[in-house]
């Protein structure tokens, strides 16, 4: 299976639930993640050169950044990842928000997704790992 990996250097973060509002009879919904998400595009636009068909499996790593106040013992079992990451934004969250982000410009839907796993660690340099396989 060919493989694609694509580096996204931002601290990664969750997607926020849509907000509605009453406008009279009707009602309007507002994406607060939009403009986050044309930033992502923006990102990997460079790094992808076709747009796939056919089912893909996505591997997402996001290495989040490590609090300040921790302290250097903590801050090497955190670094070796056997202090694990269970802090917000849960993985599913930030899985959902670079999958809709990529949907349209890496693959044509994110339909065709049949696998994928989310992993998070620590890291000094926080940013994304997506690694996006399909079948030939």
């Amino acid at each position: 299976m060919p493989t694609k990996k694509i580096v996204i250097d931002d601290v990664p973060k969750g997607q926020r639930r849509p907000r509605f509002a009453r406008r009279g009879n009707f009602v309007t919904t507002f994406d607060p993640d939009r403009e986050s998400k044309l930033w992502i595009k923006h990102l990997c636009a460079e790094q992808i050169e076709e747009v796939l068909e056919g089912p893909i499996e996505i591997e997402l790593l996001a290495f989040m950044p490590i609090p300040k106040s921790t302290s250097k013992k903590r801050k090497l079992l955190m670094l070796s990842n056997e202090i694990k990451h269970t802090k917000v934004p849960d993985g599913d969250n930030i899985f959902k928000k670079f999958s809709d982000a990529l949907s349209g410009l890496a693959y044509c839907d994110d339909r065709q997704i049949w696998r994928h796993t989310v992993e998070k660690r620590y890291s000094e340099q926080p940013h994304v790992e997506i690694t996006i396989s399909w079948e030939v």
